[in-house]
């Protein structure tokens, strides 16, 4: 119920009747959209309870609120505000409003550092076909195993605690085992619960580790074509981006040591396992020099193995987490990826004093996170949930990669070049002939297809022409519908 008590202003010593007062204020607050039509008004017992009048002078402010057509009494059901009117919206800030708040001349780098924030989407048209950058596919999460591990810990008195507030900063301590267990498995990560940190997803991560590294001016290092949201993360905290540039071997490492030749550089933002976007993997050689500057010049190195869980052809490489002796090293893995974009789980793995400042940091922003769900994933992994999802996942996926990179050549022949990724979950595809992937890219929309919207440059400011594709979320006959749609956009 609406505070009618506070929104409707009486004065006793008016010399209007209070039945007309009642009546007029509520008329002023259907006009200005507080009461809206078809709203239900409080009975007349009930609101002059709330006003303290007599009840006959709500009946008669009521009576005269219907006879002006304002309101509708209804036998058995009650009062409501006629639902004739037109649409009535309460009040907008004016325009300027929001430029007051930031008040632009005292603060003439909020626009720059934050414009990416109000970049125009088209997000909100609507579309029967999406090829998205890269994403698992959530039909495929072990979802029911997820909601059985939650409803019996709801019934658990022992849940209890996991619903109030706790002291594990750092994560839920089941799930952090359970993780640390895995990544010694599986990546021979060897470390300890002081030094492993859960995050609301790996972009939480970042966005934690760079507010904690840097100071304004600072310089990091990422490839020319890198993941853009995390750059914009980098810059948000004051970091100025050198970029060098990326082949099929992954970042020029020997371009990083020219610049640390020349210049201190406080981080090296890499994907080694497969770069976001471009698919490739940085090779052993480019790894060993990568660490041994690091170790030299004395700069930490961000390390991103978003996908490290889905590789098709060969044993995927282990992270430079593994091989690194100095500390230099700072792995970043994620959840949200390996299962569904929607479960925002991920964990940062670094020495026992970046995780403590990391906790302390994120007190701030997250305080204790979210314990019940993170125990129901560490469930997933105890019961082996987590494995067979994966083995079932990555067997389907590879079928997707190969039929998707099939379609590509069968329907778009030479208008577009790519390399069969070894794996992940999309193809890095360039287009040819003159193709504009920015022009193809509205074409698709009209056909009620979106594609990826990020557009990559290279060093001199130009399009490459290549888009990020994911195949993963795609079942058979949506592939097959979204490549012929892609086609027909690459052919007008």
């Amino acid at each position: 119920m609406l505070p009618y008590k506070s929104i409707i202003r009486i004065d006793r010593s008016s010399g209007q009747a209070l039945y007309l007062q009642i009546s007029n204020e509520i008329l002023k607050r259907i006009t200005e959209g507080v009461i809206s039509s078809g709203h239900k008004l409080p009975s007349s017992r009930q609101l002059s309870e709330l006003l303290q009048v007599n009840r006959r002078t709500v009946i008669a402010a009521y009576e005269e609120l219907e006879t002006q057509g304002w309101i509708e009494t209804i036998s058995h059901r009650g009062s409501f505000v006629s639902d004739k009117l037109p649409l009535l919206r309460q009040k907008h800030f004016a325009t300027n409003a929001s430029e007051k708040i930031l008040d632009r001349s005292k603060s003439s780098w909020l626009p720059n550092k934050y414009n990416f924030l109000t970049e125009r989407s088209d997000d909100h048209i609507k579309v029967k076909h999406v090829i998205d950058a890269g994403y698992p596919d959530v039909r495929l999460a072990p979802a029911r195993e997820l909601s059985r591990n939650l409803n019996a810990l709801s019934r658990s008195k022992r849940y209890l605690s996991l619903m109030n507030y706790s002291d594990q900063f750092g994560g839920d301590i089941k799930l952090r085992e359970e993780l640390i267990r895995n990544l010694a498995e599986t990546r021979s990560i060897h470390v300890d619960l002081n030094q492993i940190f859960v995050t609301r997803g790996s972009l939480m991560a970042f966005n934690l580790l760079f507010q904690l590294l840097l100071e304004p001016g600072d310089s990091v290092v990422v490839a020319q074509i890198s993941f853009k949201v995390v750059n914009q993360i980098i810059e948000v905290h004051g970091g100025q981006l050198i970029k060098v540039g990326i082949d099929e071997e992954g970042i020029d490492v020997d371009a990083i040591e020219a610049v640390c030749q020349k210049k201190k550089i406080r981080a090296v933002f890499v994907m080694p396992h497969h770069n976001n976007p471009t698919t490739v993997t940085l090779s052993a050689k480019r790894r060993m020099k990568l660490l041994a500057l690091a170790e030299k010049y004395q700069f930490v190195i961000i390390e991103d193995d978003y996908d490290y869980d889905f590789h098709f052809n060969s044993s995927p490489i282990l992270p430079m987490f593994s091989a690194d002796r100095f500390g230099n090293v700072i792995y970043v893995g994620s959840l949200s990826k390996t299962i569904a974009p929607g479960l925002r789980m991920g964990y940062v793995v670094a020495s026992e004093e970046i995780i403590q400042q990391l906790s302390a940091l994120s007190r701030i922003m997250d305080c204790h996170g979210n314990h019940s769900l993170e125990r129901a994933v560490a469930v997933l992994y105890q019961d082996g949930d987590i494995r067979r999802y994966l083995k079932k996942s990555l067997r389907l996926y590879h079928q997707r990669r190969d039929l998707f990179c099939k379609a590509l050549r069968e329907r778009l022949g030479d208008k577009v070049q790519f390399q069969v990724p070894e794996g992940g979950l999309a193809v890095w595809v360039h287009f040819t002939g003159g193709c504009s992937i920015r022009e193809i890219r509205q074409r698709a929309l009209k056909l009620g297809l979106r594609l990826p919207k990020t557009v990559f440059q290279d060093e001199q400011g130009n399009d490459v022409n290549a888009i990020r594709m994911g195949f993963a979320s795609l079942d058979n006959e949506e592939m097959n519908e979204v490549i012929k749609l892609l086609a027909e956009a690459a052919a007008e």
